[in-house]
């Protein structure tokens, strides 16, 4: 828009043209006077029976002032009455009285030279602002030239793009907002109909699902999944099927391959819809899938694994198909621990409700924050009871308004007698309940958060993460200086979480490989880990099984691609004969088997006897850095 202003600018600012188009529209004070009598002096006619009244001729000398907008884009041609010219174009145009301003219009119409007829094809340059790091540091904001074209489709995919990103209704092209800001922006693009968005919005589905399954069909790594299933308020149940894999370019993905309604949560159900979204998507080579930890799933895992042994697409059988959600598992360890001071969370919990249920409510609290002084820009908030996570947040939050909770306790009588049906308004005790396991749950907090992550790699992190909060929860059931609540919220979670994590023939060994493969670490860190949180037969045996799965994977792979280096071997200079020159028996020399070994041993190159596997666990450890990249280290 701003090149078509600026050159619609510099096109009406041209000397001839401004000087042309004022002389053929301004007038002389007399021809303004002539213009300017009453239509009554102009055309006095005299009236005649059964005859037309006859005007009057324009008043002697005077010139008729033309009226037809078109004479804006001409002016008259000095001598020549019958044709005008182009005030963009300079095209001589018929304008005869005879056939009117008709021709002018049309070529006015057409003219390219117009600014108002700019073709829609045309490249126009622009310019986009981007930041730009100077080796100094600071930071400066450059135009960078670019070039642009009108496209009707393509702005068509663009605003299909932001209602599916945005979730806006389909009914939003129609408001009448956006279609005034459509012509003010973009005067060219006709704004499409909630019908055609809608069909605009399928087409790019259509387009992107497309180009995702051509990319897994040749895509070399295998993938993950993580399922998800819920029932909503309206109890209907939904399933999400997840997929994480890394490209050949070791770009780590996330793509959402389904999201259905289905019948219910029997393992039998969710097993057969991911059957059936897997073939949809060609997707054989499955590493894991990753369930929650309701019983139904292990039927589900059973099915899947029959089926890709079937496909010839799970690795080892499919012994390490099945991966528990460790959130799901700190969720269930948490919420076990939680069952001692809930009474206290639950006053809490109705303290907040209260606050929040009304602007009265919320008002008189602000006043009671202000009379105590609290400078604090958040807002209590209400937690979802099924996520102890929200139940965190809303714990820590509602602890830094406990002074002003305590006010209005003491001042609101409402809130007191309302409280009452829940057990009565949060007290000292509970306040100092929550303010003694807050930092303890601090540490799930964090580790969850950790592990929700989906745009960076959480597989090398995941041991560590889970080891340290099982110390963590054996220190605090250890520690006599911590009081009794807190050692009884510790010892809940310590049997929570040794249902899970302490039979070691229970594990998923793939998750301490990964560990392993991490080259800051690898192999005698995980070994550490095992020993420190283990007894002495149950980490040999880990520790073991780590060792046998960690070759058996490398051996799968090394058999799916052989090297391409080969061994040369050893031998002794070939002769063509037993004979000499002359015909005769040639002398042959004796052997020396010492010299023959020597000299294969000095040939021979000693990392030819060592696995890739070998070489990797005895080069020396990464070193440590916060900007540290796991996947950047592997690329290379």
């Amino acid at each position: 828009m701003l090149n078509f202003i600026f050159s619609f600018s510099d096109m009406s600012m041209t000397g001839e043209n401004v000087d042309v188009t004022l002389s053929s529209s301004t007038e002389s004070p007399k021809e303004h006077e002539k213009n300017e009598e009453t239509p009554t002096s102009r055309t006095e006619t005299k009236k005649r029976k059964g005859k037309k009244p006859v005007e009057a001729s324009p008043t002697k000398g005077g010139k008729r002032k033309k009226t037809s907008a078109t004479w804006d884009h001409f002016k008259e041609i000095v001598g020549d009455k019958d044709r005008a010219k182009c005030i963009y174009c300079a095209a001589k145009i018929s304008c005869s009285t005879a056939n009117g301003t008709n021709a002018m219009k049309r070529h006015t119409n057409r003219c390219k030279k117009a600014p108002f007829n700019l073709d829609k094809t045309q490249t126009i340059l622009d310019f986009e602002s981007k930041t730009k790091c100077n080796t100094d540091g600071t930071i400066e904001t450059i135009s960078v030239p670019k070039l642009w074209r009108f496209d009707q489709e393509q702005i068509r995919q663009a605003l299909a793009k932001m209602v599916i990103m945005y979730e806006l209704p389909f009914s939003f092209v129609e408001r009448e907002g956006f279609r005034m800001f459509c012509k003010v922006a973009i005067p060219d693009f006709v704004p499409p109909s909630r019908g055609t968005i809608t069909k605009d919005c399928y087409a790019l589905f259509i387009e992107k699902r497309r180009t995702l399954k051509n990319f897994f069909s040749n895509l070399s790594s295998r993938v993950c999944l993580t399922t998800d299933t819920w029932t909503s308020a309206q109890n209907l149940s939904y399933m999400c099927l997840t997929a994480h894999f890394i490209d050949d370019a070791w770009k780590l993905h996330k793509k959402i391959i389904n999201f259905f309604p289905i019948v219910g949560h029997s393992g039998e159900l969710i097993a057969r819809a991911v059957e059936k979204c897997l073939q949809e998507w060609d997707l054989k080579k499955i590493l894991t899938v990753t369930v929650d930890n309701a019983s139904s799933n292990d039927l589900a895992i059973k099915y899947l694994k029959q089926i890709l042994n079937l496909w010839d697409g799970s690795m080892l059988n499919g012994e390490f198909l099945h991966m528990r959600c460790a959130a799901h598992i700190l969720n269930l360890v948490v919420k076990d621990g939680l069952k001692d001071v809930d009474a206290s969370v639950t006053r809490v919990r109705a303290a907040v409700k209260y606050v929040r249920s009304s602007p009265e409510r919320l008002q008189k609290f602000q006043s009671c924050v202000k009379e105590e002084n609290i400078d604090s820009k958040a807002l209590v908030c209400l937690d979802v009871e099924t996520r102890w996570n929200s139940t965190y947040s809303m714990l820590k939050i509602a602890l830094v308004f406990k002074k002003a909770f305590r006010n209005l306790k003491t001042k609101y009588l409402p809130y007191t007698k309302k409280l009452r049906k829940v057990g009565g308004a949060p007290d000292d005790e509970d306040w100092d309940k929550v303010s003694s396991f807050l930092p303890f749950l601090e540490i799930f907090y964090e580790t969850t958060l950790s592990f929700s992550g989906s745009r960076y790699v959480t597989g090398n992190t995941f041991v560590e993460q889970i080891y340290d909060i099982g110390y963590t929860i054996n220190r605090y059931v250890d520690d006599l200086q911590s009081s009794d609540g807190l050692r009884s919220m510790a010892r809940q979670m310590k049997l929570k979480f040794d249902k899970y994590w302490a039979n070691v023939n229970n594990l998923n060994v793939l998750m301490f490989i990964t560990l392993v493969l991490d080259p800051r670490h690898k192999l005698r860190y995980v070994e550490w880990i095992v020993r420190r949180s283990y007894d002495p037969s149950n980490s040999y045996v880990l520790c073991q099984r780590i060792k046998d799965v960690l070759t058996s994977l490398f051996d799968f792979y090394a058999f799916m691609q052989p090297s391409s280096t080969q061994k040369t071997p050893c031998s002794a200079n070939p002769t063509s004969s037993g004979q000499d020159g002359k015909g005769g028996i040639r002398k042959l020399k004796g052997t020396n088997l010492r010299k023959d070994y020597v000299t294969k041993i000095e040939s021979a190159d000693t990392f030819e006897t060592m696995t890739e596997l070998d070489r990797y666990l005895g080069d020396k450890c990464a070193s440590e850095s916060d900007d540290f990249d796991i996947l950047v280290w592997w690329s290379m």
